[in-house]
């Protein structure tokens, strides 16, 4: 009896000892798991940080532009605040506050928010892909009903980049975008153009302010029996193209540049109002009257037609537009040194 008593209590002991042990066991890394996490979340929290772009923070009243999307960004989640803006490429946009990751931006009377991360300054360089893309199509083969992939004008322009003593060479060269054609004055503030089976009358509008107009006859396009008026204001479209015998308008975003073969009429222009570069396509339909078909109207992203009396928009002798242009964001240079120079080939394609 005794040694079985013995026995049972070595045996009690024993097990004891082994809980113990396993106890302690258990206990280690228990007491260091504080740490351990502590460790992990900062590691999460790092990676976390660095996995995001970085992107130079703007200052409350900075203007900036849209040089990106990322899907799926919500709006920060606040009571009585605009919702996230799906803004085009290019958009101008001015600060007015931020919220962690997001900026509170206006454009016009209305607010919205944008990431950070989207908005910027345009770097001076361009790939061929960047030099026709478009942030709104107005216009698409005669229609306004808009392919909604389509963010380039690749289809009806080859564009690339060249020098300044290429640009140079070609204004030089390049032949009158325009006929003087026959005298016209104004009369006061009335601008009279006779045509064949109407007078068409112009009247300045010079109260100032953006209800401005001031017309002023340019010249003609005799090959296509057009004269060709200059309106300035504020909110103008800023040329008319009125017709030699019906007194027919169309109006223009641009100067109404007509290609060598007189089959098409490009405009390139920015609106220093909307700080928007538009251009637009016409192909000649018909004369007398002047018939068009739009076969592309859009608003450019990524670059600003310098519009200088020392770096004109004009056709060449190759029939290729020319211009000076600028990244978004940057001011004009009035020198022209930090300026870049494109040449426009209209696609044979869109004879």
């Amino acid at each position: 009896m005794k040694k079985s008593l013995l026995c049972l209590l070595i045996a009690l002991t024993a097990c004891q000892s082994k809980k113990e042990e396993q106890a302690t066991t258990t206990l280690a890394p228990t007491e260091q798991s504080p740490i351990t996490t502590e460790r992990t979340t900062a590691k999460q929290g790092k990676t976390q940080q660095t996995s995001t772009p970085a992107r130079a923070d703007f200052p409350v009243g900075s203007v900036v532009y849209v040089l990106s999307k990322e899907d799926g960004s919500p709006a920060p989640e606040k009571e009585n605040q605009p919702q996230t803006e799906d803004f085009a490429l290019g958009t101008k946009l001015e600060i007015v506050g931020e919220e962690g990751p997001y900026y509170k931006v206006k454009k016009g009377a209305h607010e919205s928010y944008v990431l950070k991360s989207e908005v910027g300054y345009k770097e001076e360089s361009f790939s061929k892909e960047e030099l026709g893309q478009i942030n709104t199509l107005f216009e698409y083969k005669g229609t306004t009903r808009i392919p909604k992939d389509l963010d380039n004008i690749s289809e009806f322009f080859s564009i690339s980049l060249i020098s300044e003593a290429d640009y140079q060479q070609a204004l030089q060269q390049r032949p009158k975008s325009f006929d003087k054609g026959e005298v016209i004055e104004k009369t006061g503030k009335i601008l009279s153009l006779p045509c064949q089976k109407k007078k068409v009358r112009y009247e300045d509008i010079s109260q100032g302010g953006f209800d401005e107009a001031i017309y002023s006859y340019v010249g003609e396009h005799k090959d296509i029996e057009q004269y060709i008026v200059r309106v300035t204001g504020a909110q103008v479209v800023p040329y008319i193209l009125t017709d030699k015998t019906t007194g027919n308008e169309l109006y223009m975003d641009g100067f109404p540049l007509l290609s060598a073969d007189r089959k098409h009429i490009i405009t390139l222009h920015t609106d220093p109002v909307n700080d928007e570069t538009d251009i637009a396509l016409y192909r000649i339909e018909g004369t007398a009257p002047l018939r068009l078909k739009t076969m592309v109207k859009a608003s450019l992203a990524w670059w600003r037609c310098a519009m200088h009396q020392q770096t004109p928009i004009f056709l060449g002798q190759d029939n290729a537009l020319y211009a000076a242009i600028y990244p978004i964001g940057l001011p004009q240079q009035e020198n022209g040194n930090k300026l870049l120079y494109i040449k426009m080939m209209i696609n044979v394609y869109c004879h």
